[in-house]
């Protein structure tokens, strides 16, 4: 549905999810969590409890009759919010307001639009919380019927490992890439790999798109929006250089 910057007629758009996320400096407290969340009632059908558990070990070099190692546990709760059909969801971690599309992404506009409404619902209750990251994801799932002949990474994507030729078949691979995007003041992740199939006699590839600041960041809300605009024409041009028109094909059935 995305193309250069442009809405592209897509039929069949590849992504499964799309992601806003929003970090800042000052943690809320758990009952704050709580009660922000019930602030978002209007909109979102459940309200879950969530829960992230961290393990810490450290092991003192100086005693090494010792065998037990100190252990610590961090846990972090948060909400996780959705609507009724759990493709339009909305997670509050006390640092963290992250918000997010599930499969079928009906374009950047619905997107957008339902985040500024959320962000301006999260403003309103909050007191000023200095943003310490800005980051849009977008996790595209490209899915490859078989034929007879061995499906080339090379025909559909522009992004995969180059191996030597006494490989002569890939059955899975990952690639990460690590890039700056000085341009908009932004840092770019792309993590691509094969994944198990969703339908029945496909091979299915994953470009995972991440797009990020941590410097120089907006506070203002219209100076947020301009940048979340930025970036969601930046990801369309590295989602289109990262595939081919053979790619395309499918998108469009």
């Amino acid at each position: 549905m995305e193309s250069s910057g442009i809405v592209a007629p897509y039929n069949s758009p590849p992504i499964v999810e799309a992601v806003i996320g929003i970090n800042f400096e000052n943690e809320l407290k758990d009952k704050e969590v709580t009660s922000i969340s019930k602030k978002f009632a209007s909109y979102y059908s459940s309200n879950q409890s969530i829960k992230n558990v961290a393990v810490n070990l450290e092991i003192d070099q100086a005693k090494k009759s010792s065998k037990t190692p100190n252990t610590t546990y961090t846990e972090t709760l948060g909400r996780k919010l959705s609507y009724n059909d759990m493709t339009e969801l909305l997670v509050i971690w006390p640092s963290t307001f992250t918000f997010s599309q599930l499969a079928p992404y009906s374009g950047w506009d619905d997107f957008f639009g339902r985040f500024v409404r959320d962000w301006k619902i999260w403003k309103r209750a909050n007191k000023y919380r200095k943003i310490s990251r800005i980051g849009v994801r977008y996790i595209n799932r490209i899915d490859i019927p078989f034929s007879d002949s061995e499906i080339k990474h090379e025909e559909f994507l522009n992004i995969y490992p180059k191996v030597p030729g006494i490989i002569p078949t890939l059955d899975a691979y990952s690639i990460n890439i690590v890039a700056k995007l000085s341009h908009i003041g932004c840092n770019l992740k792309i993590n691509s790999s094969v994944v198990p199939p969703p339908l029945l006699n496909h091979t299915s590839f994953l470009i995972d798109q991440d797009i990020h600041i941590s410097s120089s960041l907006p506070q203002k809300d219209d100076d947020i929006y301009a940048l979340l605009n930025l970036i969601r024409i930046e990801k369309n041009k590295v989602f289109e250089s990262c595939i081919s028109d053979k790619a395309r094909e499918l998108f469009q059935k």
